[in-house]
């Protein structure tokens, strides 16, 4: 990209206030797009009790000094100080922990507790296959049910129904 193309681009998101979607009827078409997306993935989904038997529970608490090197995901997580994730295989469903700034679990999503990943992150950006499930059954549904900033609570919650944050379990560290 040249310095003139990204000059333009920075001029234009300020003066669109970093809204990329500055129309009102193409916002509203975009949430109703998703809203139909978001209800058809909800119905179409299994029960999350399925994958959430495969997945260890999330430690209760853990050190406040959470360490920033496993401080993953919360760009998408806001509210939480710290993240991580966890999975007992390379592929199928995985936890993704989050924490507030003492150390407790965080278990409500709209404040900024993880969710169930139906098919986990992958470890290595490389593998493309995981990739493509996970963006599949988890970071596309999360696009058309919560992303879009004018998306209903309600259609939002359809996503964290699916995509719960599970439990939390003490264990002794």
């Amino acid at each position: 990209m040249g310095i003139l193309s990204l000059l333009i681009l920075t001029i234009t998101v300020v003066c669109l206030k970093g809204n990329l979607i500055p129309d009102d009827h193409l916002r509203a078409t975009t949430v109703e797009k998703n809203t139909a997306a978001c209800q058809a993935w909800s119905k179409a989904e299994p029960n999350p009790l399925v994958f959430l038997e495969q997945t260890r529970k999330c430690p209760c608490r853990v050190p406040a000094t959470f360490p920033q090197q496993v401080s993953d995901g919360t760009y998408l997580y806001k509210g939480a100080y710290g993240c991580y994730r966890f999975a007992y295989k390379s592929k199928g469903p995985g936890a993704q922990c989050c924490y507030d700034k003492a150390g407790n679990w965080m278990d409500d999503p709209f404040q900024g507790a993880g969710t169930l990943d139906r098919e986990r992150a992958p470890d290595f950006i490389l593998d493309l296959v995981q990739w493509n499930a996970h963006n599949k059954h988890d970071v596309v549904p999360w696009n058309n049910c919560c992303k879009e900033p004018g998306m209903p609570r309600d259609i939002c919650k359809l996503y964290f129904d699916k995509r719960p944050s599970g439990e939390c379990q003490n264990y002794n560290m």
